[in-house]
């Protein structure tokens, strides 16, 4: 699952980390990539949001700080029922623009089974993403040596309306949804404009089962954004 939760503020402008614990409760996932986390910040009652929700379905948390919030602290984190083997996070801000990280979490699945899973969160501006995208696909992140495992990336690329991420990210990586025949559906709503913000990408190695953008009226509140889920099977030479 990929969900940028919005720090648990919904559309009615009210904190309630509740409705975005029932949203996970009920998908469940062995692995949660999770955008605008904050941790012990004033305007989300000093809750530490990675901790709560990883405890509350019996999971572990790797959290990244991207920036400060208050006395706590902004950003990402991937959530997991695995042990992790190495955690590594990329410094992907430009300029003055808001600081944004990538974070990289090698989770064993298995004792010799790897899977490397990569967590992001891309800047507003079209020169932001450029720049990103030439960090992200590169040799010290996606194209690393070091990736002798199945890789998933998932976030929040913010890559409209002028899209300049997904073409080259798309030779390297497969969308689920066109990995299992489907067109991925909005996933953020900016005024009547509909758009695709949230994606899931998987390497050889990963076959997509199903996948799916869930939109109801739980998660209509409970973020600005859907969550995408996708249900895969690797597997390891």
């Amino acid at each position: 699952m990929t969900y940028n939760i919005h720090a648990g503020v919904g559309l009615d402008r009210q904190y309630d980390l509740g409705r975005i614990r029932r949203v996970m409760h009920a998908e469940r996932p062995h692995v949660a990539a999770l955008q605008e986390i904050e941790c012990r910040s004033p305007r989300t009652s000093f809750d530490d949001q990675s901790d709560l929700l990883a405890r509350d379905l019996a999971l572990s948390s790797s959290f990244c700080t991207t920036r400060p919030a208050g006395e706590g602290a902004f950003g990402m984190a991937v959530l997991h029922t695995f042990s992790v083997l190495h955690q590594q996070q990329y410094d992907l801000s430009y300029g003055r623009r808001e600081p944004r990280f990538c974070l990289r979490v090698d989770l064993e699945v298995e004792p010799g089974a790897v899977l490397h899973v990569f967590n992001c969160h891309l800047g507003l501006t079209a020169r932001e993403r450029v720049f990103q995208r030439k960090q992200m696909v590169s040799d010290l992140i996606l194209l690393s040596d070091d990736l002798r495992h199945p890789v998933v990336l998932m976030g929040d690329f913010n890559d409209r309306p002028i899209p300049v991420v997904h073409r080259t990210l798309r030779k390297h990586l497969t969308d689920v949804f066109t990995a299992c025949g489907k067109r991925g559906g909005p996933t953020f709503k900016a005024g009547p404009l509909r758009l695709r913000l949230d994606h899931i990408y998987v390497s050889a190695g990963i076959r997509v089962l199903d996948c799916r953008v869930r939109n109801d009226r739980l998660t209509r509140l409970a973020s600005d954004h859907r969550p995408v889920v996708a249900s895969v099977e690797a597997t390891w030479r």
